[in-house]
């Protein structure tokens, strides 16, 4: 090799391993999101996390709305995030001039009517019933909820339409994979999830007054964990992004 092939070619190495380094350092100066932390409620005696052992995990809600990965929640630092009465421990009935009669067990994500419902992980669904009557002013639909065993808990993924697991060809029993289309969101437009320890077949209510049921467990931590690490489905084209 002539001494001028041979400063080219050192040349071009050099501009390659500066190449290399700003790319590494680009890489190291991108901005890292930090885990999110949700509040302990009750404080004096909190009802146990939901938490899972499973590396990957899909957020439930396949939609397009901007604040679809925004969980309602009490955070550990005081601050409230999305609407506060869609978060976990608010009293039902929402209505203030109504006795308020029991807790509000889980997290209201943001969907529309029609948004399709999938696993966030592997799974088998154990039950699946009418969970909420809508007021008849708005039509009366009888929403349904599917429960399903995960590796660390069961979640119960809410207020479906009824025809959410004959329109996916599924049953109960069957087992699902993480992603896996499993109901529609009904017109309330907000798919409601609960969590609990594993064995539960159905929800548990928690009345204002009484201890939170054994079984139980807040999903908020584990849907904030989601929303921060989880994989997100798009409507329409089902690209995989970063929730």
């Amino acid at each position: 090799m002539t001494r001028k092939r041979l400063a080219l070619a050192l040349a071009q190495l050099g501009l390659v391993a500066g190449a290399l380094c700003l790319t590494q350092v680009a890489s190291a100066t991108a901005p890292v999101r930090e885990r999110t932390l949700a509040a302990p409620i009750p404080l004096a005696a909190p009802v146990p996390m939901a938490s899972s052992t499973v590396a990957h995990r899909y957020w439930p809600v396949v939609t397009s709305l901007a604040q679809a990965t925004v969980a309602p929640a009490h955070l550990f630092d005081g601050k409230v995030q999305g609407a506060p009465l869609r978060s976990f421990d608010t009293r039902r009935p929402a209505d203030p001039r109504k006795p308020q009669t029991r807790r509000h067990v889980g997290v209201d994500l943001t969907a529309a009517e029609g948004d399709t419902v999938v696993a966030m992980e592997n799974g088998q669904i154990v039950n699946f019933y009418p969970f909420l009557a809508r007021a008849a002013s708005v039509g009366g639909e009888n929403t349904y909820a599917i429960l399903i065993q995960h590796k660390d808990y069961v979640a119960l993924y809410g207020e479906v339409h009824a025809s959410s697991l004959s329109a996916k060809g599924l049953k109960v029993g069957d087992r699902v994979a993480a992603g896996q289309p499993i109901g529609v969101v009904s017109g309330t437009a907000q798919l409601h999830t609960e969590t609990y320890a594993s064995g539960v077949t159905r929800n548990i209510k928690w009345p204002v007054g009484s201890p939170p049921p054994r079984e139980m467990r807040n999903p908020t931590q584990l849907l904030l964990d989601t929303a921060l690490t989880g994989e997100r489905l798009y409507p329409k084209t089902l690209r995989l992004a970063g929730a």
